[in-house]
This record gives C-alpha cells, structure tokens and sequence, in this order.
C-alpha cells in the first residue's frame, strides 16, 4: 500500500481551508447548500414515510418495510455509476434531485396506498443513489484539489448531518400540525429545490468512455481486487448491515408505542447533532494516525455506543448512546470517504464508487428487512446486528495486520482487463 493510505491526508485544517481558491469556494457553497437542503428531505421521508404507513397499515413491519424500499435502488448502482462518468456532472446531479422530487410527489397524493408509497421510495431511490454519488465522489474530486479534499469532505458531511436534524425537526413538526400528506409533499418540494440550488454549480464536462456498458461496469467490479476497497467494502457492509435503519427502527419502534411524532424528531435530532459535530471535527482527531487506524478508532466507538442501547439501561442511556453513535458514524464517514478518494482516479470516480455503494449502502434495506422479521424486543431484535458489527470490526483488524495487495497488482490507475 503506497504511503497516501498509511498517515492522514490533512495534518493542519485550518491552514488548508484558507488557501482554497475563489472557484473551490464558490463551488463548496452551492455544493454544500443543494447537499444540505437534499438531505432535510431524505431524512423528512426517513421520519414521514413510515409513520404514514404505521397510520395507514397498524403494521410495524410494513412501515419498516415501505422506507427500507427506498435503499433498494443501490442494487442498480453500478448501471448508475456507468452514467455518472458518461454524462455532465451537474446536469445529472440536477436531474437526480429533480427525480426525486416528482417520485415523492406521487407518494404523497397515495398516502393511504402503502404499495404505491413502497414502489414511489423505490424508484426515488435511483435518484438518491445518483446524487449521493455524484455530490461526495465525483463533485468534490472534480473541483477541489487534492490537499483541500479532507476538509473540503468534513464540511460537507458535517452540513449534512446538520441537516438530518433539521429534517427530523422541521418534518416532525409539520406532520403533527398538518398531517402526513402535507409533510410528504413538502419533502417533494425540498428536492425541487436543491435541484434548482445545483444550477449554480459549474458544467463539469466529461468525455464518452470509448468501452461498450458491459466493459464499464466491469471497470467498477474489477477494483474490488484492491486490498484496500475490498476490506473497506466488506467492513462498511457488515456494519450498514448491523445498524444501517436503526434510526427508521428507532422511529417505528417510538411511534408503535404512542410517542407524538415531533418527540420522535426531537429526540433523534439530538443525537444527530453530534454526527454533525464529528463530521466537522474529524480532521483534526489523532490526524497524523494513518487513515486505517482512525477508521478503526471511530468504529470501536460507533460498537460501543450501540452495546449500550443494546443493553437498555435506561431511555436517557438509550438517547447519549445515540449521540454517541451519531458522532462515530460522522468521524467514520469523513475519514473512509478521503480514503476513498485517495485511492480512486476521478475520472473512475463514478463507476467504481457506484460498485462500492451498492455493497455499502445496499446493505441499509437489507438491515431494514432483518429488524421488519425480528420480534420487538430481546436477543432477536438485536442479537445479529451485534454479531455483524463485531464481524466488521474483525474484517478491519484483518486489513490492517494483513499487507499486500489483493492479486499482487498495482490498480492504482488503470484496473487489468
């Protein structure tokens, strides 16, 4: 593994985001902005989508279900990654967003369709995947420099988090006071709005890849061979697996037991604050460990705290572990996306980040799904995402006391045909 993956990319932020450009800048913002109105919508649908299903259906598990749909769409990732590195990036990063907001659309007019919301949040889901990809993993790649990345991404992400607070709060709040159809509806307008935000973002042309579909996709399987993305890809998905809905579980469970839904947005919110806070501290934990070993120390944390809601101390435990969590999840998100980023081409940023994700976060419905069967209670609700979590903190050990690369092949450039 060559020296970039064994120390931190970023040893003084500060120093490093004061010497980004007027164009870097200029970018961030709208980036930042269209990212941060995005995401209240996300996580608006989050807390919405299944408290109209509880109230349609009486059934948790529908409502578990009906959300976890959404995460679906990651299985056509790579398609969408092959057109992420064909097509200009901001007409995409626009026309995701946009797809998104007619998706919900319909959704809120079938409220009191649980199937019809179910296949609306599926197809919704292309649009998430396209712009998830597109804003963390191509955008910044392609306007920021190198040595601003980090930062750059900490910010980012630290917005992000931000704004699943204010989607929890803002969709509580207009779901108690106008019920659900009102709130939905307002989620479809916030896409339509960071649609219109990333506008303002510069054209970001790129060449047609000379290979046929089925060569592309092979580009973005192929680097799964690298030691460093296969462990990564492995450990991600064992813990998406273990904990990826447990903030949609937390919703259904809270509201299965009478809880209003603007106490549900407050309490979540406030644990999201603190993955807000990680996300923007996390260039300057331990910088100069090795972005492995702070990968590491952030998910020895996320275990922790979810050992603690495990055990169900008490619901005040319950809400620090959540932060705690939250907090972890922000560290870890800043650090393995700059590993990431250090360790792919841009220009095969679309393609093999997509592969990547439909593995990651493809795991989120799947996770969905086990808590959907579980009882509501005990060793069967929380016994397997205990043993997967605990898998993927082994994975990472095993890459990290393991060197060499997968194959033998330096990919770094160019993956064999």
């Amino acid at each position: 593994m060559t020296e970039k993956f064994g120390r931190g990319a970023v040893t003084d932020a500060e120093t490093v985001s004061g010497r980004l450009n007027a164009d870097e800048r200029r970018a961030m913002r709208v980036l930042i902005v269209s990212s941060t109105v995005s995401k209240i919508a996300d996580y608006g649908l989050v807390l919405v989508a299944p408290l109209a299903v509880l109230s349609a259906t009486g059934s948790a598990a529908a409502s578990i279900l009906t959300i976890a749909m959404r995460g679906v769409a990651y299985a056509a990732s790579p398609f969408i990654g092959v057109l992420i590195d064909r097509l200009e990036r901001r007409s995409l990063y626009v026309g995701s967003q946009i797809q998104q907001a007619l998706c919900v659309g319909v959704a809120a007019a079938f409220l009191d369709q649980p199937w019809v919301v179910a296949m609306a949040l599926l197809f919704s889901g292309l649009g998430g995947v396209a712009a998830s990809i597109s804003s963390q993993f191509v955008l910044i790649p392609e306007l920021i420099r190198l040595e601003h990345r980090e930062i750059s991404v900490a910010r980012l992400a630290s917005a992000i988090e931000y704004a699943k607070v204010g989607g929890f709060l803002l969709s509580g709040l207009v779901f108690t006071l106008a019920g659900a159809p009102v709130a939905t509806a307002l989620v479809a307008l916030l896409y339509a709005v960071a649609g219109a935000a990333c506008l303002l973002l510069p054209r970001v042309p790129v060449a047609t890849a000379p290979e046929g579909l089925r060569a592309q996709l092979g580009v973005g399987f192929r680097w799964l061979r690298r030691r460093e993305i296969a462990f990564l890809v492995a450990s991600m998905a064992a813990s998406n697996l273990a904990l990826g809905s447990l903030g949609s579980v937390l919703v259904t469970l809270l509201g299965e037991d009478g809880m209003e839904a603007i106490v549900i947005s407050v309490t979540l919110a406030a644990g999201l604050m603190f993955g807000a806070i990680g996300s923007r501290v996390a260039p300057r934990i331990v910088p100069h460990w090795s972005l492995p070993a702070r990968i590491l120390l952030f998910q020895l944390l996320v275990a922790a705290s979810f050992a603690v809601i495990v055990l169900e101390v008490s619901r005040a435990a319950t809400v620090v572990a959540w932060a705690l969590m939250s907090a972890g999840f922000g560290l870890s998100n800043v650090v393995s996306i700059t590993f990431r980023q250090a360790a792919i081409p841009v220009h095969l940023s679309g393609r093999v980040n997509s592969v990547i994700r439909m593995f990651i976060a493809g795991a989120i419905p799947l996770s969905g799904m086990t808590f959907a069967f579980a009882e509501a209670s005990g060793w069967w609700l929380w016994g397997p995402a205990v043993a997967l979590e605990a898998l993927s903190i082994t994975i990472w050990l095993a890459y990290m006391a393991s060197p060499g690369e997968v194959g033998g092949r330096d990919e770094s450039v160019s993956p064999p045909a």
